[in-house]
């Protein structure tokens, strides 16, 4: 018996044998004839993708949007999925066996895909390479629609310094600290000041815990957290609250004089005055009058929770506004073992030696010396000893012009010796505090920048003193225009402080992981609600 043999039949167009269908042509013929465009494409209209205008991502579903690079295999999928007849439901099960893309001006807003398409049109499989161009238009996300719409805030942390006597010049640092990481600061919706300090507004708890976590880091604080209760659905068991968290400054700032009192409990400077020489999560202070045995014995490390406890007990008596200059005539270490050798200087913590000790100095003070032909000396025991050499210039204390409430004296130990003199910091060479801010800022950007007419740089010049007013409103507001001269620069406190350095490092790297977590959370939610669909 013989094998049976299907029947084939010629094209009508070619004339070549094929199976029967129900056109009657060839694969060949029947991609010539059959627009496939048309069935992928479906309306008059072209494909459109929606990217927001303000952060520059596309959109993948109407909730969810994502950043993409130009002509990236992830913006490639996003095309692919809106164009209609690629979809589940069409008619005619187009699959894509190539797809690349077609460059177009970066400006244009289209764009131009090449497809390999395989489809079975009418039982007969064709396959054709086609081009899709697909038109890009403007679409807000929901975040940055929240951004833009008021009272969507959902936490709120809240930064106070009360310090109005002598200015709250402990906010430079952070203000420093937050310029210095963009990680921090991409969360912040908006910022207000008030008298006291600044508010940052966030979307959720979460991004506000993170961000009072990094500013914790920096200066020391108290933190409290709050909330309110905006509204509640009974129905479906859900409130609506928002967050308020609440850091409270240390109103204790570098060079500050301070006075513990004797009533002081848990301190072992109690009823002395101190200096305090660095504030981050703790302050670092010493006895404004060391004893010659040691240092280690003057030094104090106050945390904030100590300070709160018995925040009474210590007051500023003077701030940095009230330094003097003062001229070095002689300097003597009190360690005998250096008094025979060489005095080494201080430069960094490469320099082999040690930042603080202490040290007999003799000071002048320099407007005495313009005036009167015998100036005044002073003796005093400080903890520059490695900063200061004969003929040096030094910013210090004068007590013995200090008045304050009268009463001051009172609340120190019997022991304790006040000093006439307290040395807070070697004056180095540095700019003049009359000199505008940003003037060699404004300078370089002038020089490297082509000559404009006289029109134009009128107005340059107009708009450039109008941004040094603001800048010195705001500085003069805060109360630390008289330190702007680097002296509380952050990026040297990091230099002298690597652990501090460090703890900001891994602060930054849990944000970028938070970031990463909420990013995977959404494609999971997107898997998810494309199964159901």
């Amino acid at each position: 018996m013989s094998a049976m043999t299907a029947v084939k039949i010629p094209c009508c167009l070619c004339g070549t044998l094929i199976l029967p269908n129900a056109a009657n042509q060839c694969g060949a013929c029947l991609a010539q004839s059959f627009d496939l465009k048309s069935e992928l494409v479906k309306g008059p209209s072209e494909p459109t993708i929606y990217q927001c205008r303000k952060c520059r991502r596309y959109q993948r579903t109407p909730t969810f949007y994502v950043a993409c690079d130009p002509e990236s295999p992830e913006l490639l999928a996003i095309c692919l999925k809106q164009i209609p007849g690629l979809n589940s439901h069409s008619k005619n099960k187009c699959k894509v066996k190539e797809a690349s893309w077609i460059w177009t001006e970066p400006h244009s807003m289209r764009f131009k895909v090449k497809l390999n398409i395989q489809a079975n049109i009418q039982n007969v499989a064709m396959q054709q390479r086609l081009m899709i161009e697909l038109k890009c238009g403007w679409r807000q996300c929901p975040d940055c629609n929240r951004e833009f719409t008021n009272r969507i805030w959902m936490a709120v942390v809240q930064l106070r310094q009360r310090r109005q006597e002598h200015g709250q010049k402990g906010l430079l640092t952070l203000e420093q600290a937050l310029r210095n990481n963009k990680m921090i600061r991409q969360h912040v919706l908006s910022i207000d000041t008030s008298r006291e300090g600044l508010d940052f507004y966030f979307l959720n708890l979460v991004q506000a815990q993170a961000f009072a976590n990094f500013v914790k880091k920096v200066a020391p604080m108290k933190v409290s957290t709050s909330e309110k209760l905006v509204s509640t659905d009974s129905h479906s068991n859900t409130a609506h609250r928002k967050h308020n968290i609440t850091c409270e400054l240390v109103p204790l700032c570098v060079q500050d004089l301070v006075l513990v009192e004797k009533s002081c409990k848990n301190n072992k400077l109690a009823g002395q005055l101190i200096l305090i020489l660095k504030v981050k999560s703790v302050v670092h202070a010493v006895s404004a009058s060391p004893t010659r045995a040691s240092l280690i014995n003057s030094m104090l490390e106050l945390s904030p929770d100590t300070y709160y406890k018995q925040e009474k007990s210590y007051r500023v008596l003077q701030a940095s506004n009230r330094l003097m200059r003062f001229i070095v005539m002689e300097v003597e270490l009190c360690d005998s073992n250096e008094i025979e050798q060489e005095q080494e200087l201080y430069k960094g913590l490469k320099s082999g030696v040690d930042k603080y000790a202490l040290a007999d100095v003799t000071v002048v003070r320099e407007e005495d010396l313009s005036t009167t032909s015998e100036p005044e000396n002073f003796c005093c025991v400080t903890h520059l000893g490695h900063f200061l050499t004969e003929g040096d210039i030094c910013l210090g204390y004068d007590l013995t012009t200090f008045v304050g409430d009268g009463e001051w004296d009172s609340h120190l130990n019997n022991q304790f010796v006040t000093p006439d003199i307290v040395l807070v910091k070697k004056v180095t060479q540095s700019k003049s505090k009359d000199q505008p801010i940003t003037s060699d800022i404004c300078s370089k950007q002038i020089d490297s920048k082509p000559k404009l007419s006289k029109a134009k740089q009128r107005r340059r010049r107009r708009k450039e003193d109008k941004k040094q007013k603001e800048l010195e409103e705001h500085a003069e507001r805060m109360g630390f225009y008289e330190d702007l001269s680097g002296e509380g620069d952050f990026d040297q406190l990091l230099e002298e402080d690597p652990e501090m350095a460090q703890e900001l490092q891994a602060l930054e790297q849990n944000l970028a992981a938070l970031d990463t977590n909420n990013t995977s959370e959404r494609n999971e939610k997107e898997k998810k609600e494309g199964e159901v669909e």
